[in-house]
């Protein structure tokens, strides 16, 4: 090196902020272009064929250096005290090592090892022990992430840091790592020649506690990670990192630079980002991180912390971020805070922004055995978007999201959810699913779902959760109710001239539930409010079949094509299933007359003291089978169990009802063959939208319409919407200003017009919906298969609106001399 020894160009590369001075800086010691100083990243050539297959997102890359620093931070603790990672002795889950190392305690069932027990001053004292900090431009921002973790001694970081597939964590059970590839994600996202730098110490306290030997444990080792172009017949880029030490005896396996320091100035402080000293850890440092949601200040709403806090929701240690960019105005207090995850940010807010009974929720489980815990949250208005963006349904493991199901599945028409879908969010904890089962149902890379009959399962299942669920369906009537309330006069005649129009063209005749809706979905105002908020126990005293006396078995039959519902009323509280301390146990068996009982594929709901229990009949039953089920609650405050009996027969399966959607196929009708069956879509009641009210839909001076799902009160095999109509769209403006029409008329034109065209719109979804193989679960990625039916209504209406009065007036008038021109224009051959 010319000008700098290892120490001064290790400080001056964790300063740069920009890969032209780490450029210069490896230019000035004769480092960045001597090839022999570099090595192929994980010793092998190939490497881009595993690196370029990682992350698809740049901060899902980002969060795999949390989650090794997390899981250097726990590998430190163990080793630190004498115990082997791999050996029986050390903790066998990571709530376990957490309990253990940070609570000093061992973690029994629920209790222990989770940080939303902790209070404010033991997450602060523990995150300092792993921070990010932001630098550079505000444009182009640097992250540095740095950990007082166990860290890697210049040897043994080509075996580490540096590799791949080393298999290092495979056999560890209380670290989330597995693969030895995760952390080469970010690469990619790091500016033009995806340079990162790495700078680590071995914690001195391991080395004598586990009885290292290793010579250049008292070192601090650095490099620089880059990418190069393909040269010559190669066809891919290679990631090599800077290792110039022994290359004369060692061609392309050079040992890493390094240097003695008691400490070095790795932490950051305040809005300072190196101003901190430690001892020993990792440091590693991102250059120009390419992601355009991290450029605002990464602690705002739309910053780098809430994205993180979603995608590790129960993260198993808190972090510290530091904003250390330059942003004027901005308060001391406000440059450094903590990141706890989504389930403690949403646990310590939840008076202000969840509704009332929420967080709820949910133990499942698969045909096949695979067991899952599904907690939801149902926001208040305006308040999801801060937490959550296009997430609707997210998968996590051990803490970290590996995939979700965007927030359009809420309006599937099995979930019937659609008005409730910019405030819900589901977490479906999957961690103890089975490691074949993990693998079928996620991609190495942690951040995509797969397809497949596991997923199509999973869904179907969690389809059933919510559309069964007691809160959500009241609180969903409950925004229907406040969303029409004033409205609800003007509405009828809307309806009624609707059916009226339907009624007299035979083809739409055929195609709608044409007639008056037999309940009022709303319930009277006075019934609204009288309700009273659920007040529940601890524990319960009581949990029976509803409406019928404890001790009683309830009778009843099932068709052998459904699930078998059974409700229960209660006084216990909502989370009694799923809290840290003394949470109830929920067990369903089954024998088949005279067989032994044997454990069935169940989903219990539970909300404000009514839960309801859905099961799936086995599939070796038959109809005239009697089934005996013994439902049991417990807990270990409760003397005696609460034992529910039930007997099932089993009926022949039954016919969907006529008006149901996918109950007949085209030209099933009995009226004659090819007629088209009705699709059982609900006429809907219509809305006129003010300007003032704009806000509430979304809407602008260019959107016509904004539809609402609801379940038909009337019958739940009917799809049932709600339409909102823009009766100050630009469009239809424009046309009642010009005065051909009378205003009221061209108004009414308008607003039928649009309903008409979304009536269309929802009836090709249900169809293509009847027709949809089953198992189809989506196209690999993250996204429902297909655009949700709220937002394609609302963008074709718009497409559609400045054309709609022009086709009915001009249209309309069309005379026979008009119609005969169309002879001279020819047939299509």
């Amino acid at each position: 090196m010319i000008h700098l020894d290892a120490k001064e160009l290790c400080l001056a590369l964790l300063r740069a902020d920009t890969e032209d001075e780490v450029i210069s800086l490896l230019s000035e010691a004769g480092l960045w272009e001597g090839q022999g100083d570099w090595r192929f990243f994980g010793d092998r050539e190939d490497n881009y064929s595993v690196i370029g297959v990682q992350q698809s997102r740049p901060e899902a890359a980002l969060v795999e250096k949390v989650v090794n620093a997390v899981d250097a931070r726990l590998m430190d603790a163990c080793q630190a005290s004498g115990v082997n990672p791999e050996s029986p002795q050390a903790p066998q889950s990571i709530r376990g090592a957490v309990a253990r190392f940070f609570e000093g305690r061992e973690a029994i069932g629920e209790i222990g090892g989770k940080i939303r027990a902790w209070d404010n001053q033991k997450r602060r004292e523990v995150a300092r022990g792993i921070t990010i900090a932001a630098t550079g431009e505000k444009g182009n921002p640097c992250f540095t992430i740095t950990d007082t973790g166990e860290g890697q001694s210049p040897d043994r970081m080509p075996d580490t840091l540096l590799s791949l597939d080393k298999k290092n964590k495979l056999r560890i059970p209380f670290v989330q790592g597995r693969f030895n590839m995760g952390g080469t994600g970010v690469f990619r996202f790091c500016g033009r020649h995806n340079l990162h730098f790495v700078v680590s110490r071995r914690n001195p306290d391991i080395v004598r506690a586990m009885g290292e030997s290793d010579a250049s444990t008292p070192f601090w080792g650095f490099t620089v990670v880059r990418r190069q172009n393909p040269k010559g017949s190669a066809k891919n880029s290679v990631y090599t990192y800077l290792a110039p030490l022994g290359t004369d005896t060692k061609p392309g396996r050079g040992g890493v630079l390094r240097f003695e320091a008691a400490t070095l100035p790795l932490m950051p402080q305040r809005n300072s980002a190196y101003a901190k000293e430690t001892k020993w850890g990792t440091a590693i440092k991102l250059y120009e991180y390419q992601a355009t949601r991290f450029r605002s200040h990464i602690l705002r709403k739309d910053g780098l912390l809430y994205r993180l806090d979603l995608l590790l929701p129960g993260i198993a240690l808190p972090v510290r971020l530091h904003e250390c960019r330059d942003y004027a105005g901005a308060e001391e207090r406000s440059y450094e805070t903590n990141m706890n995850g989504a389930i403690v940010r949403l646990q310590d807010g939840r008076h202000d922004i969840l509704e009332q009974g929420f967080p709820d929720s949910v133990q499942f489980e698969l045909a096949d055995g695979e067991r899952f815990r599904a907690r939801i949250y149902a926001f208040k208005k305006g308040k999801a978007e801060t937490y959550r963006k296009n997430e609707g349904v997210i998968f996590i493991i051990n803490g970290q999201t590996h995939g979700y199901l965007p927030t359009s599945f809420f309006g599937r028409q099995k979930v019937k959810m659609g008005r409730l879908a910019d405030s819900l969010l589901l977490l479906v904890d999957c961690t103890q699913m089975s490691g074949r089962a993990r693998e079928d149902l996620f991609l190495n890379s942690r951040d995509r779902l797969t397809n497949g009959d596991l997923r199509a399962s999973l869904e179907r299942q969690i389809e059933e959760i919510l559309s069964t669920h007691q809160g959500l369906r009241a609180l969903r009537e409950r925004r229907r109710r406040e969303e029409i309330e004033s409205q609800l006069a003007d509405s009828k005649p809307l309806e009624d001239v609707l059916a009226s129009i339907i009624k007299r063209s035979p083809s739409l005749s055929a195609l709608f539930a044409v007639g008056k809706r037999l309940v009022n979905p709303n319930k009277p105002k006075e019934v609204a409010k009288a309700e009273k908020a659920f007040e529940g126990k601890r524990h319960p005293t009581f949990f029976r079949f509803r409406r019928l006396e404890y001790g009683k078995t309830l009778v009843r039959s099932c068709p052998i094509n459904h699930r078998c519902r059974l409700l229960f009323e209660t006084d216990v509280v909502n989370d009694y299933f799923d809290r840290d301390e003394s949470p109830g146990r929920f067990s369903v068996a089954m024998r088949n007359g005279t067989s032994p009982e044997q454990p069935v594929v169940h989903i219990l709901n539970l909300h404000d003291g009514r839960a309801s229990l859905n099961i799936d009949l086995p599939g070796d039953v038959a109809v005239g089978d009697i089934l005996h089920f013994r439902i049991v609650v417990e807990d270990e405050m409760l003397l005696e169990p609460f034992v529910n009996n039930a007997t099932i027969s089993v009926e022949a399966p039954a016919r969907p009802s006529r008006g149901g959607h996918g109950s007949r196929k085209p030209g099933d009708s009995e009226e004659g063959k090819g007629a088209e069956s009705q699709l059982g879509i609900e006429l809907p009641p219509i809305y006129l939208v003010r300007r003032d009210r704009w806000p509430l839909f979304k809407f602008d001076q260019y959107s016509a319409c904004a539809i609402r799902q609801d379940e038909s009160e009337a019958d739940p095999d009917r799809i049932a919407y709600d339409f909102h109509i823009n009766v100050e769209n630009a469009y239809l403006k424009a046309e009642m200003k010009e005065g051909r029409e009378d205003a009221r008329l061209c108004e009414a034109q308008f607003v039928y017009g649009v309903v008409l065209i979304g009536l269309a719109i929802i009836k090709d979804a249900v169809e293509r919906e009847r027709h949809r193989p089953t198992g189809n679960a989506g196209n690999g990625d993250n996204s429902d298969p297909e655009e949700p039916l709220e937002r394609g209504v609302d963008r074709l209406t718009r497409a559609l609106a400045p054309f709609i009065l022009p086709i009915i007036t001009s249209l309309g008038s069309l005379q026979d001399e008009d119609v005969g021109t169309l002879s001279r224009i020819g047939d299509d051959e």
